[in-house]
This record gives C-alpha cells, sequence and structure tokens, in this order.
C-alpha cells in the first residue's frame, strides 16, 4: 500500500478518525436501510444510559480490522491491527498487516511510523485542521460524546439487526463534499461501539470493526509516547514556527 493510501485508512479508522478523506458514492438511506428510527423520549433515555455506560470506560484495548472498498482498488483492502484508547484523547494502534505501522495520538501529535522504511510523519494538530477534526472525531466517537457530535454532524438513532445504529450526516459542506454518512454500529448491552462505516461520494465504503475488546486494561504510561531512532526520515506537517519535536 502506498503512503497516501494508507495515511488514508488511518484517517478513516482513526477516526479512527477518520473521515475527511473518503470517497463513496451510497445514499444515506441505502446504508441504513428500512430500519425503525429512535426518537423523542427514547432516544434521549437510550442515549443517556449508553453515556453511562461508557463513563465506565477509562481504557479499551481492541483488535481493529479496516476493510476498504473503492472503485480504484483490485478488490478489497484489508488492514489488522491492535487498538490502545485512553481517556480523554490518547490512541496508539499498531497495524501488522499489510504494512507494519504505528499511529500514536497524544494531546497535540498525531504520528504515524513505518517501522520496515524507517519513515515517519508527524503533525502538529493544533495546525492542522483537517487532522485535528478527525482526532475529536475519533475521541467523540469512542466516548459517545454525542454534544461534540452533534456539533458537526447531524445524528439519528436507528436499531438495525438487533444493534443500535448511530446514523452521522456531515454539517459542514465542506465535509459533505467528501462523506456522505458515518454510521456507528454499538449493542445496547456495551459501552464501546463495535463498528464504524464511512461511505463516502464516489463509490468507496470502509468498515472498520473492533473484536477482542478489554475494558478497562492496564496500559503502561509509555504507551502513548513514540520515540524515534536517529536513522528514521520524519516529515513534520503543521509545525508552528520556532517549534521542535525530540525524537
Amino acid at each position: 500500500m502506498t503512503r497516501s493510501g494508507f495515511c488514508s485508512s488511518v484517517c478513516a479508522g482513526v477516526l479512527l478518525v477518520a473521515l475527511l478523506w473518503c470517497r463513496g458514492g451510497f445514499r444515506v438511506a441505502e446504508a441504513i436501510g428500512a430500519d425503525t428510527e429512535i426518537q423523542g423520549e427514547q432516544r434521549t433515555q437510550i442515549l443517556q444510559r449508553l453515556r453511562e455506560q461508557q463513563q465506565e470506560v477509562m481504557t479499551l484495548r481492541a483488535i481493529v480490522v479496516q476493510r476498504k472498498r473503492h472503485p480504484l482498488l483490485k478488490g478489497e483492502a484489508i488492514s489488522q491491527g491492535t487498538l490502545l484508547f485512553k481517556r480523554p484523547s490518547q490512541v496508539r494502534w499498531e497495524v501488522d498487516k499489510p504494512e507494519r505501522t504505528i499511529i500514536v495520538i497524544d494531546g497535540h501529535t498525531l504520528l504515524i511510523y513505518r517501522p520496515d522504511s524507517h519513515e515517519a510523519e508527524r503533525r502538529d494538530l493544533r495546525g492542522d485542521v483537517v487532522s485535528r477534526g478527525a482526532v475529536e472525531f475519533l475521541t467523540s466517537g469512542m466516548s459517545l460524546d454525542v454534544a461534540e457530535l452533534e456539533k458537526r454532524f447531524l445524528v439519528d438513532l436507528y436499531r438495525e439487526n438487533g444493534r443500535l445504529a448511530l446514523r452521522l450526516t456531515p454539517r459542514s459542506r465542506l465535509v459533505a463534499q467528501a462523506v456522505a454518512s458515518v454510521t456507528i454500529y454499538q449493542d445496547e448491552t456495551e459501552a464501546i461501539p463495535r463498528q464504524i462505516v464511512v461511505v463516502g461520494r464516489k463509490d468507496d465504503r470502509t468498515e472498520t470493526t473492533l473484536s477482542q475488546v478489554t475494558v478497562n486494561p492496564q496500559i503502561p504510561e509509555d504507551a502513548f509516547r513514540l520515540r524515534l531512532g536517529p536513522g528514521v526520515r520524519v516529515t513534520d506537517i503543521g509545525q508552528p514556527a520556532g517549534e521542535g519535536h525530540d525524537r
């Protein structure tokens, strides 16, 4: 997978994250189907219950599988790895295949490291509106912070095949040019979303699925710090003038 292709995949699942690069042509009604929309007091009660469940989740470990379909790809592109998440906004995603890659989000920085090629891309989120928005989407989605999600999306709640489905439709015209919808699938009895489906405007679809989920595992303090050796070629993006980073 090329560097640009992998960065697109990162944005899809890293949200998480995930969504400002997407292209796909499914209409929202086709993605959701004819399932029952939940409205009114029932919607309020369900969302409140889910929020209460997720307030107890401080850390998370899960296996992540991402499947991407696009007209320009031959077949389906699949990536797999391990995700660590810690409130409020720390993420580590280690992709095992097709290319070993480590993605770390810690505070103001997004770091993408490819050990086999000794290359890394470091984004300062303070100066990168698109990447910062994607990271904020990821952390809001993992925490089911509907108030934050509603700042950027219209949020509709459905019950589909026994699962809850939060359908997010972009409010921004700029985002809507690329993204038709994002759907977060959630079991009513669980605190963690199990699947995120991103549908774009040019016939592609990305499905990110979480499995083997462990809630509140012990995570080492240095899990979200990644030090790069002197032989790694680092590309800095969005770094404020006069500032530097330690490797």
